[in-house]
């Protein structure tokens, strides 16, 4: 399953997505997010990355979780 969508968010939706975010990846748990329809869950291993791109006069930066499907099926530090 190939699958690149990106989702336009106001700003208090953004706001609100980067504290469930944060506050997920600081307690060591999963989350989910909706994006095009699609929810997925993030498990707590989850890869953290930022990335910063220019060119011309554009300026973009990314933050990426990344992981490999299956992780996501764990609930946490203490699942096994």
């Amino acid at each position: 399953m190939a699958r690149d969508v990106t989702r336009i968010r106001t700003r208090d939706e953004f706001v609100a997505l980067l504290r469930r975010v944060a506050d997920a990846v600081e307690r060591g748990e999963p989350f989910r997010v909706q994006v095009g329809g699609v929810r997925v869950t993030v498990p707590y291993e989850a890869e953290l990355s930022i990335e910063h791109e220019a060119e011309g006069d554009a300026e973009e930066i990314e933050m990426q979780l990344r992981w490999r499907r299956g992780q996501a099926e764990s609930d946490g530090p203490d699942s096994q």
